[in-house]
């Protein structure tokens, strides 16, 4: 997609938040964002060789079209558009051309010799027949512009959205595919009471809230159903958590928990990411999504989660025939959504997330879903910082549907004589074996006898995994540091997340380290003995690695981006909890620098 149609699809996407009854907190900063989009946009057309008159046309009939649109909006509410109006801050007031219907000035755009301009002005004019009405002017001008259309070599007379095909209702006698739903997201928006975990489509739904309950009911699957196929499928909310920071810090502990944890098998994966498109929704299930993407049950080569967006949008451009108002605004939200990923280091850390586990990427999906937007979270808020304007938001909740998923077809009774499984994921290249490596350590460590042994052991392969992708070499300096603040006096008292008497004093003896590494990410784990329940553990042990994040940040001045929190509850004790000082060195915090690639 050339600059020009890229920044177009922008202004498309800011015409279908305001379609959303989105929120203009401050109109002067909304009428400087979409000046300088339009500005840009005339400039990117006369660098790809338009003439003056032509770019000016386009943004002329730009302007025409979100005055009259925003002017319009002043009946429902108090947005007072005529002191802002685009026209008269670009061309004056009381021109001759004002006075000419928008119709009129978008028709020589139709006959424009651009392949650019004529695809704009077709979705303008689209635009323009949702806001005014399907008036014979309107129509026949869209009529008039079909076969110039369809006689372009990149336009396709299929469905101008594709979605997974759902899966014969008829019964088997055993599951055909597992798919596990992980992530930040899987515990807190969807229930297993509410999956369709019914075997009636083949397909049965199980939540992962854990990377070791993961790693069991894998195992288990496969004494069970050892024909079954499995996958991964990563739900994220665009909005569901309240700023990118926290979005990342949950990707990278699922990524920590999944490197530290053997599964069973390379799991192939499909990543589903949830928010509202466009104003399309079914009239006898408004909750039903309308998925972009094709996810399906049979393995590809794992690839870059940027080439398969970039894909995704080239194909959503390629079925837009310009004549659907929904289609136009899921092709421009996606855009958007693509560049909220890559701008906010969250597609970064996807990838990583990818990179450093068993987990294989292997479809990416977008669904459509909702009767507006259920939170102003990180997604919205990157929406009004750059554009000026808030999406509405929804009076209800609705809980983000599953995926159809297509089934490889049924074998035939011949075939069936020899089954075949779903065919394997690509292998792992060797340097993501690690596992292997930590097991017989671990067994060696056992055998020595000693369970200091073991936890040395396991600290000294943390630190050693550069070919593992995830962790920097760390130098000496920087080992002696990092083991001083995990085994030195305690840190925190039983039961509390204060900081206890001194241990200001090991904290301040690394700020020094991390303050001339501005650039890198740090993982910070909390630790808890075993006094008390496992999900206070896990709280208190997640706090602990808040109050010792909030004290870096303080006294490094480094933003809080750069260090990301996990809680590990009592799980990875270094002493024995038996004793008063095992205890208290388990009440611990480790600080673990990450790779900065992909930053």
């Amino acid at each position: 997609m050339v600059k020009s149609e890229t920044i177009f699809s922008r202004l498309i996407g800011i015409d279908t938040l305001i379609s959303f009854d989105g929120i203009i907190p401050s109109p002067a900063d909304f009428q400087l964002k979409l000046t300088s989009l339009i500005e840009r946009l005339h400039k990117e057309l006369i660098a790809e060789d338009h003439t003056q008159e032509e770019s000016e046309t386009l943004c002329r009939a730009l302007c025409r079209y979100f005055d009259i649109r925003l002017t319009d909006r002043q009946q429902n509410n108090a947005l007072s558009w005529q002191r802002y109006s685009l026209v008269h801050y670009f061309y004056g007031y009381n021109t001759s051309e004002d006075n000419l219907p928008l119709a009129a000035q978008i028709e020589p755009l139709l006959h424009a010799n651009s392949k650019t301009l004529f695809r704009c002005a077709r979705q303008l004019l689209t635009l323009l027949i949702q806001q005014e009405g399907q008036t014979e002017e309107l129509l026949s001008l869209r009529a008039a512009s079909h076969e110039r259309y369809f006689s372009q070599e990149d336009a396709h007379s299929e469905p101008s959205e594709f979605e997974a095909v759902p899966q014969s209702e008829a019964r088997t006698a055993s599951p055909r595919l597992i798919v596990f739903i992980i992530g930040p997201f899987a515990g807190k928006w969807f229930n297993q009471n509410n999956l369709s975990t019914g075997n009636g489509n083949g397909i049965v739904w199980v939540i992962a809230t854990h990377a070791t309950s993961l790693a069991k009911r894998i195992a288990h699957v496969r004494e069970q159903h050892t024909e079954a196929g499995i996958l991964a499928f990563f739900p994220l909310l665009a909005d569901g958590f309240e700023k990118n920071g926290i979005l990342i810090e949950q990707i990278a502990a699922w990524q920590y928990a999944l490197s530290s944890t053997r599964l069973p098998e390379s799991l192939p994966c499909m990543l589903g990411l949830y928010t509202r498109l466009s104003l399309e929704r079914s009239s006898h299930d408004p909750d039903q999504a309308i998925w972009s993407g094709n996810l399906t049950a049979t393995p590809v080569s794992p690839s870059e989660l940027e080439t398969r967006l970039i894909g995704l949008l080239s194909t959503l451009k390629a079925r837009d025939n310009s004549k659907d108002i929904h289609a136009i605004q899921r092709h421009a939200l996606i855009g958007m959504l693509v560049s909220w990923l890559a701008e906010n280091r969250i597609m970064s850390a996807l990838q990583n997330l990818f990179d450093g586990t068993q987990l294989s990427l292997t479809d990416v999906a977008i669904a459509d879903h909702g009767q507006g937007f259920t939170r102003h979270g990180a997604w919205s808020r990157w929406l009004a910082e750059k554009y000026g304007i808030l999406p509405g938001l929804s009076g209800s909740i609705a809980l983000p549907p599953l995926p159809s998923v297509q089934l490889p077809p049924l074998m035939t009774a011949e075939s069936a004589q020899s089954p075949l499984p779903l065919p394997p994921i690509a292998p792992k290249p060797a340097r993501r074996r690690w596992p292997k490596i930590a097991a017989i350590l671990a067994l060696l460590a056992c055998l020595a006898g000693g369970a200091y042994v073991f936890s040395h052991t396991m600290l000294n392969l943390l630190t050693q995994r550069k070919s593992f992708g995830m962790f920097v070499r760390e130098s000496e300096a920087t080992k002696a540091k990092r083991y001083g603040l995990a085994g030195a006096a305690p840190l925190f008292k039983k039961g509390s997340s204060s900081l206890a008497p001194g241990s200001e004093e090991i904290l301040k003896e690394i700020v020094s380290e991390i303050v001339h590494a501005p650039e890198q990410l740090f993982l910070i784990i909390g630790h808890s003995d075993n006094t008390g329940s496992e999900a206070v553990n896990r709280a208190l042990s997640t706090e602990r690695a808040r109050i010792i994040r909030d004290w870096l940040v303080k006294h490094t001045g480094l933003p809080v981006d750069n260090f990301i929190i996990e809680g590990a509850g009592n799980s990875r004790p270094i002493a024995n909890n038996d004793t008063q000082e095992g205890r208290a060195q388990n009440r611990r915090v480790e600080i673990i620098p990450l790779s900065t690639q992909g930053k």
